[in-house]
């Protein structure tokens, strides 16, 4: 990932039966444009070995070596994406984690059988581990661990995003504790462990650490909740990964200001060609502007569909085509955005 461009493609993937299509899209779709980073999210479809329990997907080891086997021909990084903190699950529901241990529900009061077209994601987004108790560790240094090793992998992505739960009063060990120091708290237990005991690279994703007032980014992009002056408690040589799917008239100076704290940051786009297109232009532009050690590492298109042969099949007919299409927010913007990327870095 040195002295280049990172033309990054994220992918959510928990089944084995999508080995194959996924490795005819590294060597027919992804390699021949240059790709040459793959974010592989699998937490929690993953086949742990060391905690069989927690186990809720069936890509496994195998699946993991034949990826990796074709990614390194194809001259591609796979940075597997283990989600930390947040999106313990989706909405109400929680994950395994949290089902077989539910000592680490952050707000284990709140049933996972509400209704989701009652309450907001604003009022209610999804669970969080808690940020106060250090058991959890026992199980998710494991769980990465394995996955890495799985992979021969050098580069783990954390998560991190979206974390909205945290320093909840209805929690005994985090009431009145602070958000930002909570949240710097855990980056900082996990780059001990990556980084300075496994001697990885961390990834995770950036919009905690955005103040979204000073910016003018939304509650999911940015951070209104007190969150963000975390950015200066934790350590600058973890990538952000600083994800915006929505077209901004203020545009998107968070880009300069953190690279002008010292992080290498990597803006992340999805389905809307226009709007990847334009926030590629200010990732560059600001960049350009930053006084700071940081730098712009590239850029990254995500994917939160789960990958099926389907939808597979056709981003890699798009990816081939070369057809960029503007006016669809799908699996054909996202492949769009994809061939826009790797062509203007």
């Amino acid at each position: 990932m040195k002295n280049q461009f990172i033309k990054a493609v994220h992918l959510r993937v928990g089944t084995s039966d999508v080995t194959d299509s996924l490795i005819k899209y590294i060597k027919e779709g992804l390699a021949p444009l240059g790709v040459n980073l793959l974010c592989l999210e699998f937490n929690p479809g993953y086949n742990y070995r060391c905690y069989p329990e927690l186990a809720n997907g069936t890509f496994g080891r195998g699946d993991a070596k034949k990826v990796a086997a074709a990614a390194k021909e194809a001259g591609i990084e796979i940075v597997p994406l283990f989600m930390c903190l947040g999106h313990q699950g989706w909405r109400f529901e929680r994950n395994s984690l949290l089902k077989v241990y539910p000592e680490f529900d952050e707000t284990p009061h709140i049933a996972e059988d509400l209704d989701p077209e009652k309450i907001s994601g604003e009022e209610f987004y999804c669970r969080s581990w808690c940020a106060s108790n250090d058991d959890v560790y026992k199980y998710v240094f494991p769980m990465m661990d394995e996955i890495m090793e799985d992979f021969g992998a050098s580069c783990l992505h954390v998560g991190m995003d979206e974390v909205f739960l945290l320093a909840e009063d209805t929690c005994p060990r985090c009431k009145g504790k602070s958000r930002p120091e909570l949240f710097a708290r855990t980056v900082n237990i996990l780059h001990n462990h990556i980084v300075k005991e496994r001697d990885w690279q961390m990834m995770m994703w950036a919009d905690r650490l955005n103040h979204a007032d000073a910016f003018g980014y939304h509650m999911w992009e940015g951070d209104k909740l007190g969150t963000w002056p975390a950015a200066d408690m934790i350590p600058t040589d973890i990538i952000l990964t600083d994800w915006h799917y929505d077209m901004n008239e203020e545009g998107f100076a968070g880009i300069g200001a953190l690279i002008e704290k010292g992080f290498t940051v990597l803006p992340a786009g999805w389905r809307d060609l226009k709007q990847t297109k334009f926030l590629l232009d200010e990732a560059l532009k600001h960049a350009k502007a930053a006084k700071g050690d940081g730098r712009l590492a590239g850029m990254m298109i995500t994917c939160w569909s789960m990958a099926s042969d389907e939808l597979l099949g056709k981003m890699l007919d798009i990816l081939k085509s070369g057809k960029q299409d503007e006016e669809n927010a799908d699996e054909r913007g996202i492949a769009s955005s994809v061939l826009y990327v790797t062509e203007k870095l």
